[in-house]
């Protein structure tokens, strides 16, 4: 009964968020942060929509803020191919309870950068990846927070735009989270100071595990730190358990790394 009562209430945040998505007027009835697993804290952070500019285009973001203590670290959360009206209502409560225990989080609408276009996967890829660390820019300028304590995390497609941004020239972040992620690195990260966190299912029929674990040995080689987990789960679209594991060992990894 307990279990039924938290999913109601977990749809009419998800129906509240999705209509302040779309300008409706039932913003006003979105539950932030309703609680969805075992170790949720009581909600002390707040949501807004905000818009930052990247290479001259407005990047509409979901901003959220630490309303307790703050640890004055920052996490953009990067999302799915779904895009982020999709992403945001499945992020939404871990994003919450993120800045609950102090972090201040961003969301952004990568592809408010540039539409997602296979003809220009170069020029696509690169306007995202300046919106990542715009975006983290945009973390870094909040009270106590260095941009060296901005992390990136990205699922899926997200990940792989955290891989690219982390590792540009000019990037100042030294802590990646990457979810259901593959790709390669193939320049030296010696010498700068990066650690990773790579997540996968048992099996993913989208982003196969041979190439999460390809991406960790290149990552190794060009001289990066690297951590691979493996969740209890088969398949790409995560149930709310294997979520709330994410969520789990990305804080722990977060905690482990926040000195940096």
């Amino acid at each position: 009964m307990r279990q039924a009562a938290r999913f109601r209430l977990a749809g009419i945040a998800l129906i509240g968020l999705a209509a302040a998505l779309a300008g409706g007027s039932a913003s006003a009835q979105v539950v932030t942060g309703v609680p969805g697993c075992a170790d949720d804290v009581a909600v002390r952070a707040s949501r807004e929509l905000v818009t930052f500019e990247s290479r001259g285009r407005p990047i509409r973001a979901y901003l959220y803020t630490p309303r307790g203590e703050v640890n004055g670290a920052g996490v953009v959360m990067l999302h799915g191919g779904t895009g982020f009206e999709m992403n945001s209502i499945l992020f939404d409560a871990h994003a919450i309870q993120l800045a609950a225990r102090g972090y201040w989080v961003m969301l952004p609408a990568y592809f408010d950068a540039a539409a997602p276009d296979r003809r220009r996967p170069v020029v696509t890829a690169r306007a995202w990846r300046r919106a990542a660390l715009d975006a983290a820019a945009q973390l870094a300028a909040k009270p106590g927070v260095a941009a060296d304590r901005v992390a990136l995390w990205g699922y899926s497609r997200g990940a792989g735009v955290a891989l690219g941004a982390t590792t540009e020239p000019d990037a100042t972040i030294h802590s990646t989270i990457l979810v259901a992620g593959g790709g390669s690195a193939d320049e030296s990260l010696s010498g700068r100071d990066l650690s990773f966190l790579l997540l996968h299912a048992r099996r993913d029929e989208a982003v196969p595990v041979r190439a999460t674990r390809q991406l960790a040995d290149d990552l190794r080689e060009a001289g990066a730190g690297v951590e691979v987990q493996e969740l209890d789960f088969d398949g790409h679209q995560y149930d709310l358990p294997t979520w709330c594991a994410v969520m789990g060992r990305t804080r722990a990894f977060l905690e482990t790394h926040r000195g940096r």
